[in-house]
């Protein structure tokens, strides 16, 4: 798998690579192992949203906050379900016949990555509240906009450009599993 690296969940500028394609260059975002090292617009945005789901689901459970998790879940669940058949396209255009374990990888290393947010930061709990009434708030079909920055708390929550400590860890966790090759795209 690349190790690109986990940015800013901002709006991601596309620089077009052909006449037929734009293209999200995998650095835009930070340490995020991502299975290629172009994204599409729409595949970038699939990203973005899962990378805000898994902030939201190890809030929901680390913070006690499982009715705000299931009610923003429930309120943007087309969305969500849109976004998340987009990513699962990324990785059966990617790996084909692995694909399923490969995104279920990719998810837990998502949720990896919050998790170390979450024991790196004092307010993060109380941060992830005010996310879960912004998200709540945001009317259907709203959701990505939110996530792609449309509010301070939004930006500020998903903007961890440093790594957190651990995220060695998390390397050296990926090397020891034979995840350090990047993968041969047949695109």
């Amino acid at each position: 798998m690349a190790a690109a690296a986990v940015g800013a969940l901002s709006v991601v500028a596309f620089a077009p690579r052909s006449a037929h394609a734009a293209c999200a260059p995998t650095g835009d975002f930070a340490d995020v192992r991502l299975p290629t090292t172009c994204l599409s617009a729409q595949e970038s945005q699939a990203v973005q949203m899962r990378m805000f789901r898994a902030e939201l689901a190890v809030a929901a459970l680390s913070c006690q906050q499982q009715s705000q998790y299931n009610t923003v879940v429930t309120r943007h669940q087309d969305e969500l379900v849109r976004e998340g058949r987009a990513l699962r396209g990324i990785f059966q255009r990617v790996y084909r016949a692995g694909a399923e374990r490969e995104l279920n990888r990719f998810i837990t290393h998502l949720a990896n990555r919050a998790s170390l947010k979450r024991l790196t930061q004092p307010a993060y709990c109380q941060t992830m509240a005010r996310v879960f009434r912004e998200a709540q708030a945001q009317p259907r079909q709203g959701l990505l906009a939110y996530v792609q920055g449309g509010t301070p708390t939004a930006t500020s929550m998903m903007a961890s450009v440093t790594p957190p400590p651990g995220a060695q860890a998390l390397a050296a966790m990926d090397t020891a599993a034979g995840k350090s090759g990047k993968p041969v795209l047949d695109d």
